[in-house]
């Protein structure tokens, strides 16, 4: 089986990230993305390809979100430290605490999806806006299964009166 590798700029790696690094770091760590965040460990992404770790003392799993950038140790194969965000989309946890809950960071375009049948539903549509634009992400409305509606112009002119400058797909 063959191993996969990614371009760390293919993975949204650029000049805002590279700077917060200092000269030891750029020798001794390697950026990752991190596309999975579980109870103990993330699933990365890098230039190494793909792997799993573990957080080193001082930074936890729940410090992370899919998307973010973090410095995975090259001799002891942990995560050290998490690099600030371009940006940050989350929400209030469900539940009695109702604290932060992560959904992704570093997110520039956020795709809305919602169908042309009754499952169409503005309030729902002004929620995620609300969350993609706190987060700093620009919004984006895909209406689906318009072969399926009677009038899908309708669902469109709809979807855009929520406000005049969603880009409307």
């Amino acid at each position: 089986m063959t191993e996969i590798t990614y371009s760390l700029r293919a993975l949204g790696w650029g000049p805002a990230f590279e700077t917060q690094l200092d000269l030891e770091e750029m020798e001794t760590l390697a950026p990752m993305r991190v596309a999975a965040v579980h109870r103990a460990a993330v699933d990365l992404l890098g230039a190494e390809g793909a792997r799993r770790a573990e957080c080193a003392p001082g930074l936890s799993t729940a410090e992370l979100a899919v998307g973010d950038w973090a410095l995975l140790g090259r001799a002891d194969g942990r995560l050290h430290r998490r690099l600030e965000r371009a940006s940050l989309l989350s929400r209030r946890a469900a539940g009695e605490g109702r604290e932060e809950q992560l959904i992704a960071a570093n997110v520039d375009t956020l795709f809305i999806v919602s169908s042309c049948n009754a499952d169409f539903n503005p309030a729902r549509i002004e929620r995620y806006l609300v969350l993609a634009r706190q987060s700093g992400a620009m919004p984006v409305l895909v209406l689906t299964k318009a072969d399926c509606a009677a009038d899908p112009a309708d669902y469109a002119q709809r979807a855009g009166a929520i406000d005049r400058s969603l880009a409307v797909e």
